[in-house]
């Protein structure tokens, strides 16, 4: 029998999920129970649940993809917000927007609800991994949908169908993510995989080695876009390498962010030859954001005067096939990854370089 979902090409399709849920909530009891409980997280799920979508909050704030509210007796005790993201990113300040005061008062007023109500936020994706930019929206995945006996759940047999058409997509989806071990080869793993899932299957390997990061290193991950481009871009730094992050108006001489930056190609295969080292005043900005603000002149004498000083290092360890020397507006030394089949080659050589710069990089960063 065909896959329903499939068949409309919907898998993707945020908006056609977004109404499947709402409808589930609104007219199967035990769906909206099980969808309160499992993903919502509310344990007080003996009452009513009326589902909404695409109830607009006004320009500069936008629309949320699911507003459901928990009613006792007829009154609404509880507001929940959901932001279903299935593949896509985060709109810009999308999660702030909605969780600000003026998103939060809009909210009331368009339901007609008393603002002592409480609002929970919640943020639905497929990506197990990235969390909403707003802390107040808890983090749930897609996976919670696998195994579930839908049977018990929904009553009517079209909409069951459905479902059980949508978990099965969403089983093939997760499987290559969840059994990725570092032991695989990378080639391999990843053929005929789309841009989510590699990115999701690096961002899993590198995650299982956080703790085994050298000198109190951290990962950070995101992804870089632009024409003909898409990469998942992963970030190791320290505490201490990142000073006076410059936010659009403020460039002090000793504004940096310093740190590795692993790019990983997501449109199509190509082995990881390589990563960088970046010093810039934030990483998110372009350099055209900061050139003619005052203070860049200060600052790039002293960003020159301490990338002279590590490059010297890097010739004093004459290693001519490891390392290139860069004077960009960003990288600042190219890195090789020579050993490249498997995951925890890549991983190996990432770490074993990072050990070995580390310490000359804390040299240069005291440098003033």
């Amino acid at each position: 029998m065909m896959n329903t979902i499939a068949l409309l090409n919907s898998f993707y399709r945020e908006d056609v999920i977004t109404d499947f849920i709402s409808n589930l909530i609104n007219s199967e009891e035990n769906y909206a129970k099980w969808f309160a409980r499992s993903i919502c997280d509310v344990s007080d799920t003996d009452a009513r649940f009326v589902s909404k979508t695409r109830i607009g909050l006004g320009r500069g704030i936008g629309t949320p993809d699911l507003v459901i509210e928990r009613k006792v007796n007829y009154k609404t005790d509880l507001i929940i917000v959901i932001e279903n993201k299935l593949g896509a990113l985060e709109g810009a300040e999308q999660t702030n927007r909605y969780a600000s005061d003026k998103g939060k008062g809009k909210l009331y007023s368009t339901l007609k609800v008393g603002q002592d109500v409480p609002i929970k936020f919640l943020f639905l994706t497929l990506d197990p991994y990235t969390p909403a930019k707003n802390p107040f929206f808890d983090k749930k995945d897609y996976l919670d949908f696998v195994h579930v006996d839908w049977n018990n759940v929904i009553k009517d047999e079209a909409a069951r169908k459905i479902m059980y058409d949508f978990s099965s997509l969403l089983k093939e989806f997760y499987e290559p993510i969840t059994s990725a071990k570092l032991t695989d080869n990378i080639a391999a793993k990843t053929k005929n995989l789309n841009a989510l899932q590699k990115k999701l299957i690096w961002i899993n390997m590198l995650q299982t080695v956080q703790d085994t990061l050298p000198n109190r290193l951290t990962m950070t991950f995101g992804e870089a876009g632009g024409f003909g481009r898409n990469a998942a871009v992963f970030l190791f730094s320290k505490k201490e390498w990142v000073q006076n992050r410059f936010d659009g108006e403020k460039l002090l001489a000793n504004s940096m962010n310093i740190h590795f930056e692993l790019s990983i190609n997501l449109l199509n295969f190509s082995k990881v030859s390589d990563f960088a080292l970046h010093y810039e005043p934030n990483p998110y900005k372009p350099k055209k954001d900061y050139l003619n603000v005052k203070g860049y002149k200060e600052y790039e004498l002293l960003r020159e005067k301490r990338y002279d000083y590590l490059h010297q290092l890097i010739k004093n360890l004459d290693q001519k096939e490891l390392f290139t020397i860069r004077k960009g507006s960003n990288s600042i030394l190219r890195i090789n990854i020579n050993n490249n089949q498997r995951f925890e080659d890549v991983v190996r050589e990432l770490i074993d370089v990072m050990e070995k710069l580390i310490p000359l990089i804390d040299q240069m960063v005291n440098i003033s």
